[in-house]
């Protein structure tokens, strides 16, 4: 039991431990993808409360499975951007490209380039392990900063 907490849908009841399915439709695709998520339960009306954090993370591994199994669709690529907390503004502006060009790949008037679907997986898998590489690269070409007058490396054997 999770310390005296009650039910938000019913005030009463004790909240257990337990999971919910969260579920994703991409009705023009035909693909439903689902996963189960940690959850607190109640024991009176089976209400499941999943914490905002749980369900953040639940979608990004639903958008990592999307683009594991190749499903490249402007509704994939919406998701995945969504699951990421991006606007469509500030990924065309990573991917360079306009926000139409975004709003066509996600209404389906044209197919995202596969470039472009790649580097938000990539965002997508990252986002999963804690990482922004992928993204703080995009953003960094994106901003139009010049080149370093230099650059300083250090080289070390691996495992030292």
């Amino acid at each position: 039991m999770i310390g005296r907490r009650r039910c938000e849908a019913c005030g009463e009841g004790e909240l257990r431990e337990g999971t919910e399915t969260i579920s994703v439709a991409l009705p023009r695709c035909g693909v439903v993808a689902s996963i189960a998520a940690p959850a607190l339960r109640c024991r009176g009306c089976g209400a499941a409360l999943v914490t905002k954090p749980v369900r953040a993370r639940a979608l990004l591994a639903v958008g990592r499975e999307l683009a594991d199994r190749g499903v490249h669709t402007g509704e994939a690529l919406r998701h995945m951007r969504k699951a990421l907390g991006l606007r469509a503004a500030d990924l065309a502006r990573l991917l360079d490209v306009t926000p139409e060009t975004v709003s066509h790949w996600e209404t389906g008037r044209a197919l995202p380039g596969r470039a472009a679907f790649v580097a938000v997986a990539a965002m997508v898998h990252e986002a999963l392990d804690g990482r922004t590489s992928t993204r703080d690269r995009l953003a960094a070409l994106a901003g139009g900063r010049g080149y370093p007058r230099a650059l300083a490396l250090s080289l070390r054997k691996r495992g030292r």
